[in-house]
């Protein structure tokens, strides 16, 4: 069999990216029998045509995906940019507890924390009419007499009056008949007083001051600004007085003379006034005590057996130096 040179096997390949099919295909030309004396017989040549297509798939192949180009992320936003559109900011951490920076304390509304609540003072207070009752009082008393006290009050505050303003004193009190060497100085500060029925009400905390001290502030009152004590720093922090801005003034003051006494039975110590004033005196009965109506009670029940008239006072000796003349 010859193979003739322009047939060569064929491919027939299916569309189907599935399905490949390969079949050869081989034409030959047919050799005419010889004849009896050895010659091929001449015959009429033969084509072969190309076997006809395949027919396509009942079902159409899918169509193939395009491949994805990967995203190119856009370019950071340059600070000229002018877009409408911004990141949001990176939120910061929030700081740890033990990193956050401490509060301050608040502003306290009372007494500084370093200094104790004041303590209330409560008193009996007992107005006698002039010296005659006075008198007769002292001597109905005299056995019960444990001592007599001269004492010089002065008070402080600053040029507008913001102490008594807020209806408190600041006072040195001064012991001794020898105004120039006193046998001893408190300072004492009263403040929010009270008076009722006879029964007195304030809040009054007092600390020795060094009596050498106290005449130099008595000179110089801005001094007492300067004195190391809890008294000036609790008033220069309520009350804003000491400092540069309001140094402290004297007001002034008066005298007074107290006879202390003792009743055993009844466990009280009664203190016996003779007040004088640049306008007038005053004489008064006090009681200090925390029975105050059981007080009041032995007190009134002595000025009646005594023979003295007596009246509830309605107002103490600082209220008198301020109003500048003798009230009830």
């Amino acid at each position: 069999m010859k193979t003739l040179p322009w047939l060569r096997a064929a491919s027939l390949r299916s569309t189907s990216p599935f399905l490949t099919l390969s079949i050869p295909i081989q034409c030959c030309a047919a050799t005419p029998p010889a004849s009896s004396s050895g010659h091929p017989t001449a015959t009429s040549s033969r084509t072969t045509s190309a076997p006809p297509p395949l027919p396509p798939p009942k079902h159409p192949p899918p169509p193939q995906a395009t491949p994805r180009r990967p995203r190119t992320p856009p370019p950071p936003p340059t600070p000229s940019s002018t877009s409408s559109t911004r990141r949001p900011a990176p939120r910061l951490p929030r700081p740890s507890a033990s990193a956050s920076p401490p509060r301050p304390p608040r502003t306290p509304q009372g007494p500084p924390p370093s200094f104790p609540p004041i303590p209330m003072e409560v008193e009996i207070k007992l107005r006698l009419p002039d010296a005659a009752a006075h008198r007769r009082l002292s001597s109905f008393l005299a056995p019960r007499l444990r001592r007599t006290h001269a004492q010089r009050n002065l008070f402080f505050d600053a040029a507008a009056r913001p102490l008594a303003a807020a209806t408190a004193a600041l006072r040195v009190r001064l012991y001794g008949p020898d105004d120039r060497a006193p046998l001893r100085a408190v300072l004492a500060l009263k403040r929010r007083a009270r008076i009722d029925a006879g029964v007195s009400r304030v809040e009054e905390v007092e600390e020795p001051l060094d009596p050498a001290l106290a005449l130099a502030c008595a000179d110089d009152p801005a001094r007492l600004g300067g004195v190391d004590s809890p008294i000036v720093r609790l008033v220069a922090a309520e009350y804003g007085v000491g400092g540069d801005a309001a140094p402290f003034v004297c007001l002034g003051g008066f005298r007074n003379t107290r006879a202390v006494y003792e009743l055993e039975d009844d466990g009280l110590v009664l203190e016996l006034d003779e007040t004088r004033f640049e306008f007038g005196t005053s004489y008064e009965l006090e009681c200090e005590t925390a029975e105050p109506d059981r007080a009041k009670e032995v007190l009134e029940r002595l000025l009646t057996v005594a023979g003295v008239p007596y009246e509830y006072s309605r107002s103490n000796k600082f209220g008198c130096f301020m109003a500048g003349k003798l009230l009830p």
